[in-house]
């Protein structure tokens, strides 16, 4: 009894009220037949009287003994007679008291127990799903009620549960190439340094610059990862001035628009946001160093920003190889890459659009992007101005 179930708590609760209606109206119907049967027995004393008043009026009129001695016996026996039928139809409430009670509990069990029965297969089926099937849904429920309701928003709890569960295995798969390979390579020098018997100091200072570029590789994305992965509450009080962050950006990426003989124009508002500063100058370096990165030769990168009520719009267009449409709505993700090869070798993790949506959604504001292929690539931001 420590555990009572749905069923049989509706039907204890159920029964309680049932009991205690029928008691009432056995009750009132028992008061009411008292009530009913007042007469006789008003009748009863007035045929007492009556008797005395012949019985007095005997001595006086000699009445005959045998007249009185009847209407007395006929008064008693009508007296006799009520209180059986009292008797009779109150055993008789009781009985149809007790038989409704036990029938009614019955009746509710018995109810109850088909009215919950989609509860039970509900329950049934949650029971069976776990993270090795995700994929299976609940089915054969199809009342159109709150446990049809409960079934269908179920449904989509799974979707959303197997989509977020398949996200976070390609994750931790991607995470574990991405720090895989340079490990691999470092491993792969060191073997080489081994299997050769006399290793000139050449030899050991390619090595080294192999194990110190892997290691700052393997910094790299260990430092990405837990910025993609930060829970920290950072302070938002910095007042950004954008053209002063802009111009720092652009003198920062004039050497790799030397070497890509790209050049970047700025049309930027006087404004000033409320933010983190580190982390904006992060978002726009590294959009702006896509837009140099994946440029043609002689390509140019253009910055504007404008002030569009409460809401400053950034945006950064570039002239370079674009992305194709399928793919935009998968850029965002962490290591998405459009093309693999191209990224490696300029030697991105494919964490920095990730990073860069976490830390505008976290100034409330909202990143978007339209591209053509071969034609260019133009990424806006939208940030609250306080």
């Amino acid at each position: 009894m420590n555990k009572l179930t749905l069923r049989l708590r509706l039907t204890f609760l159920t029964g309680c009220i049932l009991v205690a209606i029928t008691i009432c109206l056995t009750i009132i119907s028992i008061n009411n037949v008292d009530n009913t049967f007042v007469q006789p027995n008003l009748t009863k004393k007035i045929l007492d009287r009556e008797l005395m008043d012949q019985e007095n009026s005997l001595n006086k009129k000699n009445i005959d003994d045998h007249t009185f001695e009847e209407n007395q016996n006929n008064g008693i026996t009508a007296h006799i007679e009520v209180i059986e039928a009292q008797k009779q139809f109150n055993d008789q409430s009781i009985m149809w008291m007790i038989t409704i009670i036990v029938v009614g509990i019955v009746t509710t069990y018995l109810i109850a127990g088909r009215a919950l029965k989609p509860v039970s297969d509900l329950s049934r089926n949650v029971k069976s799903i776990n993270e090795h099937n995700l994929s299976q849904r609940i089915e054969n429920i199809n009342t159109k009620d709150e446990i049809g309701d409960l079934a269908i928003s179920y449904n989509k709890m799974l979707d959303r549960l197997e989509k977020s569960f398949m996200y976070q295995k390609n994750f931790a798969a991607n995470a574990a190439h991405e720090l895989k390979t340079p490990l691999t390579i470092i491993k792969a020098g060191i073997q080489v340094l081994k299997l050769d018997k006399s290793p000139t100091l050449e030899d050991y200072k390619e090595n080294i610059h192999i194990t110190e570029q892997s290691t700052q590789r393997l910094i790299q994305v260990v430092d990405d990862l837990l910025a993609l992965a930060s829970e920290q509450t950072e302070e938002f009080s910095n007042n950004i001035e954008l053209k002063n962050l802009f111009e720092t950006i652009s003198d920062e990426l004039h050497p790799l628009c030397v070497e890509k003989n790209t050049n970047i124009y700025l049309d930027i508002c006087d404004e000033n946001i409320i933010g983190n500063q580190t982390l904006l100058y992060r978002v726009f370096f590294n959009l702006i160093e896509n837009a140099v990165k994946y440029n043609h030769n002689n390509g140019t990168v253009r910055v504007i920003a404008r002030v569009n009520d409460d809401i400053i719009t950034i945006s950064i267009s570039d002239t370079g190889i674009g992305i194709p449409k399928e793919v935009l709505p998968l850029i965002f993700e962490p290591f998405y890459r459009v093309d693999k090869s191209r990224t490696r070798q300029l030697g991105g993790s494919g964490l920095g659009l990730s990073i860069v949506k976490t830390i505008v959604e976290k100034h409330k504001g909202t990143i978007s992007v339209k591209s053509t292929l071969n034609v260019g690539t133009t990424f806006e931001v939208n940030l609250p101005r306080k």
